[in-house]
């Protein structure tokens, strides 16, 4: 809580106790039904978007539609080859009269089943692109600069098929800014994070490297960070059965945004365990406070007669979903504003040494 660090100890505690009440009360208020008064309070709460210039881009949902048309399209004109082939391959077997233009039929049917087979095979490998990029846009579009490895834990990839599709993706013009650091070892989403890595690159370089040595040496987790996580778990796992269970597309569109933010904040914590103390707030109050609305928003759904009183109570629901994610893109975007604070401060140290070492000028 960034409002808090200049305090003494004495107004730490009567910010923190403040800060306890606003929970309960608002947490009451979501149990009992007293939406607009919760609204009022998160719009109160929300902390303004930084202003950041975008980097990395989503790709075109139409796009990735036309992809499984095609696919479906490709798999049906395949069939239809194949059955002209079998009458060739019949002309063959059972008439001497046709014997050329079946040979010629069967000849062209193979060609066209091969190319077709080559044009499936292209439409799958970028319709799983696709998805792997969706994670890498869900990872990056809040960072300057990623290590390969983290992104590859992420992603659930191998980090040589990463960097593979990251090079697709700036070729595609999906991060047009791109860049890789020394030894592919971590990737840069903007000319300017770019230009400031290449003026003190072998400090970069060293900073990362430790940073990649320190992850490896991370073999077993805190009891304390482990509990962290699988509460965290089980929010990702109720967000997305609140998901499976809502048929509205509008709310299912929003609970699909939410898992990615609460995957991404407990995967942020796990390889920086410093960030589990950010979470008091968000664990105490909004993922509870969240909880409980979708089960609020589920009962009312499953009401056989929807009358005024449930329409109105599920839009006001509907509404305070977004004030929610906004809260919790909020809170992702701080961690890596301060990570990126982390990294200036401690290569700025670590040339000092290096001067005074005499390994740099």
């Amino acid at each position: 809580m960034d409002e808090i660090k200049e305090l003494n100890e004495g107004e730490k505690e009567a910010v923190m106790d403040q800060k306890e009440k606003e929970a309960v009360s608002m947490t009451e208020e979501a149990r009992t039904g007293k939406f607009s008064e919760l609204e009022k309070r998160l719009d109160g709460m929300l902390d303004e978007h930084t202003e950041r210039q975008q980097y990395i881009f989503r790709e075109n949902r139409i796009t990735k539609a036309v992809i499984y048309v095609l696919l479906a399209a490709g798999g049906i004109v395949s069939v239809v080859y194949f059955y002209f082939l079998l009458l060739c391959i019949g002309m063959l077997v059972y008439s001497d009269q046709f014997y050329a233009e079946a040979i010629t039929g069967a000849a062209v049917m193979i060609l066209m089943i091969v190319l077709n087979i080559y044009l499936v095979i292209r439409l799958v490998k970028q319709a799983k692109f696709n998805q792997r990029y969706e994670k890498y846009f869900n990872s990056l579009r809040f960072k300057n600069i990623e290590i390969m490895e983290d992104l590859a834990v992420y992603a659930g990839v191998k980090k040589n098929q990463v960097i593979r599709d990251l090079k697709r993706a700036v070729k595609l013009k999906l991060i047009p800014q791109g860049h890789f650091g020394t030894e592919e070892a971590i990737f840069i989403v903007s000319d300017f994070s770019f230009e400031k890595y290449k003026e003190k690159q072998g400090v970069y370089d060293r900073y990362y490297n430790r940073q990649i040595e320190d992850r490896r040496r991370m073999e077993e987790r805190p009891e304390e960070l482990e509990e962290i996580l699988a509460k965290g778990k089980e929010y990702v796992a109720k967000i997305h059965t609140s998901n499976d269970i809502i048929k509205d597309k509008i709310i299912s569109e929003k609970l699909d945004r939410m898992e990615k933010v609460v995957s991404m904040i407990f995967y942020e914590v796990d390889i920086n365990p410093s960030k589990a103390d950010r979470l008091g707030r968000f664990m105490s109050y909004y993922l509870p406070t969240t909880e409980k609305l979708l089960e609020t928003y589920i009962s009312a759904d499953e009401k056989q007669v929807q009358g005024e009183t449930i329409e109105y109570t599920k839009k006001e629901i509907e509404s305070i979903l977004d004030k929610i994610i906004d809260s919790f893109e909020n809170l992702l975007d701080q961690f890596y504003q301060e990570q990126a604070t982390d990294v200036i401060t401690e290569i700025f140290a670590m040339e000092t040494i290096m001067k005074q070492e005499g390994l740099i000028s």
